[in-house]
């Protein structure tokens, strides 16, 4: 019987292309000297996007317009887009989801990577605190609660004071986000909706895979109550 339900940030409560287009509105509003061209730095930066560019966008960017280069730097427009207030809501479904648990008497946490000053703006911009306890960034811990370690999934156990057999994961991503929880003996979840970034993604093999995947999160309420 499943106890606590964990869930990942990105793509799982929300859409992570929606903070790409978000991050990317803020960076085109601090360039651009008009309405027009900061939708034209926006529509740059959105099709570079689409097209698979990764990593280096902003270098990318300003090697296209060189007259950006006596303005910023590539690590300022970075620090920009990471520490902006975003403009994202839950899925469709997902207030729905939590409002379904939460009347079931499942505890509700979140487990989530990535750079703590977006991580932070992310959950203040959704409310997290409002539905979850604890809301553990992984990057404000020490080494080890990043995943694909176990560390924050031992941790929130412990809070909880919940065996592994009463406790589920739910994410997005087969490369790292199962392993860690499976090691534990946790019941792990697999979102996959056509929009995520990582839709397509395979397991590499079984150890990564998830033990069930749901389409959406009716499917995902219907599985879990």
């Amino acid at each position: 019987m499943t106890r606590g339900v964990v869930f990942d940030l990105d793509d799982t409560l929300y859409l992570e292309r929606d903070y790409v287009r978000s991050g990317f509105a803020h960076v085109a509003r601090r360039l651009a000297t008009s309405a027009a061209e900061s939708r034209d730095v926006a529509a740059w930066l959105c099709r570079a996007f689409d097209d698979g560019l990764r990593g280096d966008t902003f270098d990318r960017l300003i090697a296209a317009r060189p007259k950006l280069a006596d303005q910023v730097t590539s690590a300022e427009l970075v620090d920009a887009y990471r520490g902006h207030a975003p403009s994202i809501s839950f899925m469709p479904g997902i207030a729905e989801l939590l409002q379904r648990l939460r009347a079931q008497g499942l505890k509700l946490g979140v487990l989530s990577d990535g750079p703590l000053v977006s991580q932070r703006a992310k959950a203040e911009a959704l409310g997290l605190a409002e539905w979850f306890d604890p809301v553990l960034l992984t990057a404000s811990r020490g080494e080890g609660f990043a995943k694909p370690g176990t560390g924050g999934f031992e941790w929130i156990a412990a809070m909880w004071k919940l065996p592994p057999a009463e406790l589920a994961y739910v994410a997005d991503n087969p490369l790292k986000d199962f392993v860690g929880p499976r090691k534990l003996g946790w019941h792990t979840i697999r979102l996959r909706i056509p929009r995520q970034l990582r839709f397509a993604l395979e397991s590499v093999d079984d150890f990564y895979r998830p033990d069930v995947e749901v389409a959406g999160p009716a499917a995902l309420v219907d599985y879990l109550t």
